[in-house]
């Protein structure tokens, strides 16, 4: 990264690696050669993407990596411009998810499994309530669940980018208490497939709730950008 428009960037990715502490703005300028304005522009761009975060009395003080700020940074721009792109998206997060299925359920522990049960516990809590609690964090916790003991920032950036943006882009449409019942009944069938070890039958519930979700959208579905 030698282009003097990402030349903090760089030299983030130095400090992280030295695991060294960022200097004040007035050093990074000198040390970079830049002016404060064009430090404080750039540290900008870092501050969105989440690298750093700047606090009056502690400083500029790195963030642990992650994909997901860039990742959701670019698509809410690419969604404004092109509404249907949440399609695109669906289709990537479906298809990542039952490309690394077999790979994510077999590493899962005991505690990884019994804490799916307790997520759909929780859930069918919010959903038997009057007025319906919709289990929205419950939802997206369960199924980043499976995946996050990969430990692969790529896939858990992309994930995790879906579950923000859908949140974002939709009306809260699980209101029907019968469909949130559906629903949670194939999370039932994937957590105990998973915890008998009957992979193939996760992975047949796993596509079918997919579908469910899809026809749901297709017919429900609105844009709703802030």
């Amino acid at each position: 990264m030698s282009n003097s428009k990402v030349a903090l960037l760089s030299y983030l990715a130095d400090k992280a690696k030295l695991d060294a502490t960022i200097p004040s703005i007035s050093q990074l300028g000198h040390d970079l050669g830049l002016s404060t304005a064009a430090v404080r522009e750039q540290l900008e761009i870092a501050r969105q993407l989440e690298l750093v975060e700047i606090k009056t009395k502690t400083g500029i003080q790195r963030k642990a990596f992650s994909l997901t700020p860039a990742l959701c940074l670019v698509s809410r721009y690419g969604m404004e411009v092109q509404p249907d792109l949440i399609w695109e998206l669906i289709s990537v997060r479906q298809h990542l998810e039952l490309a690394f299925w077999q790979e994510a359920v077999v590493r899962l522990s005991h505690k990884e499994i019994d804490y799916l049960a307790d997520l759909i516990e929780k859930a069918e809590k919010k959903i038997q309530n009057q007025p319906v609690v919709i289990p929205l964090e419950e939802h997206s916790e369960f199924h980043l669940s499976i995946y996050r003991p990969l430990n692969n920032t790529f896939l858990n950036g992309i994930l995790e980018t879906y579950w923000q943006l859908s949140q974002e882009t939709e009306f809260r449409m699980y209101s029907d208490q019968v469909y949130l019942e559906n629903v949670w009944t194939y999370h039932k069938k994937i957590q105990r497939a998973i915890a008998t070890k009957e992979y193939d039958l996760g992975y047949q519930a796993l596509m079918t709730h997919f579908e469910l979700v899809r026809t749901q959208k297709k017919a429900e579905i609105t844009q709703r950008f802030e």
